[in-house]
């Protein structure tokens, strides 16, 4: 292990003491991508004025209107009137922000003290979504400041004198009329949130600046490993690799050693890209850092695999260079780095999913579009595990059999 610890240590500053690789390995493509992410994902990004909201209440009722009312009194929103079945129309149509239905029986709920709740189902968007959510609630915080009003006021009143049950509703309205002027903010009514991006299929599209960070991420972090690989041919001409095994180093060694190298420069590279990406591109990268973490070295450790594979099968630089282009521009295109997978023709569709490139776009999407976890981006975890280990074992076989002859 100490052995291909110094190896990959020697690896890695052949690579970074060069100019050149910090230009082509950082410097182009983060310009690249900037560019392309910028120009054609600004209009995406521009927040409107108000954010719409549709609305329906089913209940009708005197907490209903208030928590209308409370809703209506929010700076920055839009609040739409409209039927539950137009209500999700719209948003699954991506017109509104979030869907808010007030349930049959919520005034009758409240008034006799049982819990009650609004249903709210918001779109996937980081910004408008989210911001509707978080409104929603603090909007039925304050509906529960007006319940416990009207019920403070019909209980003294109660106490003065009895009330017939339809005199205490009628007291019970009355005070729930005059405290929606004085809403306090205690919390009470929760809001039950659906995440609609659960509900949708998996063809949901990612817009342009997702699509170019995580696309061109997965392009240029391939293209860097592979272009990191041709030193396993480098090698091989110079005779540095016969001198190497000549000493106390076993081939295993050699190729654990170039492998640390790789994963370590892919990692780095691509870790790059993620921070750049949310700080420049605003793309929400952070929403689960342990799901991104796991599907970045997933598919760094599939590119070293197929890397060692190439530096392995070569036998000149020029081979190397041109497969390296091909692997990692190429495929890219086919396999959904430069635009999103879902508008190629259907026999493309099912020929990017022989490419590395597509389940790792394909897992970072399910996670920062469609907001999902573990579960959802297993198959893209199994297929670049199991991509890399292939690749990886039959590189190791050819490198050893040709350092044998």
């Amino acid at each position: 292990m100490r052995k291909a610890l110094a190896i990959a240590g020697v690896q890695l500053k052949l690579i970074l003491r060069s100019r050149s690789s910090f230009i082509w390995l950082l410097l182009v493509p983060i310009i690249f991508t900037s560019i392309v992410g910028l120009v054609f994902g600004s209009a995406g990004y521009s927040a409107p004025a108000d954010i719409p909201v549709a609305l329906t209440d089913l209940d009708r009722g005197t907490m209903g209107m208030a928590a209308v009312h409370a809703l209506e009194q929010e700076p920055g929103f839009q609040i739409l009137e409209v039927s539950e079945q137009e209500g999700a129309q719209r948003l699954r149509e991506g017109t509104v922000a979030a869907l808010v239905v007030i349930p049959p029986g919520f005034t009758a709920a409240l008034r006799e003290g049982r819990p009650a709740e609004v249903h709210l189902t918001r779109s996937a968007d980081a910004s408008s979504g989210i911001l509707a959510e978080q409104v929603v609630k603090e909007a039925m915080a304050r509906a529960a400041g007006v319940v416990r009003a009207a019920a403070l006021t019909a209980d003294q009143l109660a106490r003065w004198r009895p009330l017939a049950p339809e005199a205490r509703e009628e007291v019970w309205n009355d005070a729930v009329r005059r405290a929606q002027e004085q809403m306090s903010t205690t919390p009470g009514v929760e809001a039950q949130v659906t995440i609609l991006a659960k509900q949708q299929p998996d063809e949901q599209l990612p817009d342009t600046r997702t699509q170019t960070s995580s696309g061109f991420g997965a392009m240029f972090v391939m293209a860097g490993v592979l272009g990191a690989a041709t030193a396993l041919v480098s090698e091989r001409l110079r005779g540095t690799r016969s001198r190497i095994l000549a000493t106390p180093t076993s081939i295993p060694s050699l190729l654990a050693g170039h492998l640390m190298a790789m994963m370590a420069l892919g990692i780095v590279q691509f870790a790059i890209f993620v921070v750049w990406g949310q700080l420049v591109l605003h793309v929400d990268w952070g929403s689960n850092p342990p799901a991104v973490t796991a599907l970045t070295v997933a598919y760094v450790f599939g590119a070293t695999g197929i890397g060692i594979l190439v530096g392995s099968v070569c036998t000149t630089l020029a081979q190397a260079s041109a497969i390296a282009t091909f692997v990692s521009y190429t495929t890219s295109m086919i396999a959904g780095c430069w635009w999103p997978v879902e508008i190629m023709p259907q026999f493309l569709q099912v020929a990017a999913r022989a490419f590395p490139q597509y389940w790792a776009v394909k897992g970072f999407n399910t996670v920062i579009v469609r907001g999902l976890g573990f579960q959802d981006i297993l198959p893209s975890l199994l297929a670049l595990t199991a991509t890399g280990a292939a690749s990886l074992a039959l590189g190791c076989a050819v490198y050893a059999r040709r350092s044998r002859a």
